[in-house]
């Protein structure tokens, strides 16, 4: 299943069309979606079709994740205030989505939006791919990852017939090759191997990544260690196979939450690929992340914008400008590394005394310790959850 066989990821109107149906069957605001040149190809107002769109154009020239039109000021004919993002597949803009509407208003909903339009295109593409190699695997894959309308005796029954056990304990492990890997050959070379049994369900994924359903055994007692035992053992071994194989920089290694019911499967690999965004700026580590360490930040990312203002924003406006800078890094650094301060200098980079002087001030304006003080960890955790929202740390100043 690669993604090499795949056409050039460009948005068509027939399928902007379908995208716009499909949100407007759920949210009020008009949506626009322009391609890479700026024109209008699918609109609810249908009028706008087919018109060029100075903002769209000049957000992709530009290269910005984010435009706005303010409805203060003149504007030009057309343009309407409103939000406007970037659609980007594997790394490229494809296209461009707006949302209508005093920018503060619709903020929120443009990037929910922006999100189910690129699921949405990976969805479509990956149907196309599967329509194309009608075989039983790329069926019951698109299934597992994309489709969670197929009726569960379908998925099961093609299960069946591939050979896989329904009953058995997977968990999704994703692994991001370098620039340049040939990913179908590092997943032969993964399947060749012992550590991939017939019962391990694995793919390339159609932005090129590996992606295997791992299973692992786990009973009685130690449950998590088990499984964390398991699956860096797996992880490791993958790794060196596709360094071996492929002669490439260390994969940076995933691995999602485990499941029993092949239903459940989507919504582990969401959760993975959430995972692998939050670490893709970072440099590759022979050590995978897991999904598990870091429920409560995923947890805090399905909470809307508008809650999170609503819990923190007050508490921002308290606090100087120049520790926001700050804060965010050192407490998702210490949460990470366990709150050792040693590990979590060396996370940011710093001096362990530097981090020190952090976490006195962090005492100071709050009152609280968060080295001995779990409520304490937690708001902060989520204070630094807000502070990752564009503009959170000053758009109220």
């Amino acid at each position: 299943m690669s993604d090499t066989a795949m056409e050039a990821p460009l948005l068509n109107p027939s399928m902007a069309s379908d995208l716009i149906r499909r949100l407007n069957e759920h949210i009020g605001y008009n949506i626009d979606i322009m391609d890479r040149e700026g024109i209008i190809i699918a609109s609810r107002d249908t009028d706008r079709i087919g018109t060029f769109y100075e903002p769209a154009y000049s957000l992709v020239g530009a290269g910005a994740p984010v435009a706005s039109v303010s409805p203060d000021g003149a504007h030009p004919d057309g343009v309407r205030p409103g939000v406007y993002l970037p659609i980007v597949y594997r790394g490229e803009t494809i296209g461009v989505v707006g949302i209508a509407g005093n920018p503060r208003e619709v903020e929120p909903v443009a990037f929910a939006v922006k999100t189910s339009v690129e699921t949405m295109v990976e969805h479509e593409l990956y149907k196309e791919h599967t329509v194309r190699h009608q075989d039983k695997k790329n069926l019951f894959l698109n299934y597992l990852l994309y489709d969670d309308e197929t009726p569960r005796p379908v998925v099961e029954g093609l299960a069946a017939k591939l050979g896989y056990e329904p009953p058995l304990l997977r968990a999704p492990i994703l692994l991001r090759l370098p620039a340049g890997t040939d990913a179908d050959e590092a997943l032969g070379s993964v399947r060749r191997n012992g550590i991939h049994t017939s019962q391990d369900i694995s793919c390339v994924t159609p932005d090129g990544a590996i992606l295997v359903f791992k299973v692992v055994r786990l009973s009685g007692e130690q449950i998590i260690s088990r499984f964390e035992e398991q699956t860096s053992r797996f992880a490791s071994s993958a790794s060196a196979i596709v360094r071996s194989c492929c002669g490439s920089e260390p994969c940076r290694v995933c691995i999602g939450s485990y499941q029993k019911e092949f239903k459940y499967y989507r919504a582990a690999y969401r959760q993975l690929l959430w995972l692998a965004e939050r670490f893709s700026d970072r440099p590759p580590d022979p050590a995978p992340v897991f999904f598990y360490h870091h429920v409560l930040e995923y947890i805090a990312s399905r909470v809307p914008r508008s809650e999170l203002c609503q819990i923190f924003g007050a508490t921002v406006d308290l606090l100087p400008q120049d520790f926001l800078f700050n804060v965010r890094a050192s407490v998702e650094a210490l949460f990470e590394s366990a709150y050792n301060g040693k590990e979590a200098a060396a996370r940011l980079g710093i001096h362990r005394n530097t981090l020190t002087a952090r976490l006195e001030r962090l005492r100071e304006l709050f009152g609280i310790d968060l080295r001995s003080n779990a409520h304490a960890r937690d708001f902060l955790s989520m204070l630094a959850r807000y502070l990752q929202l564009p503009g959170a740390s000053v758009e109220r100043k």
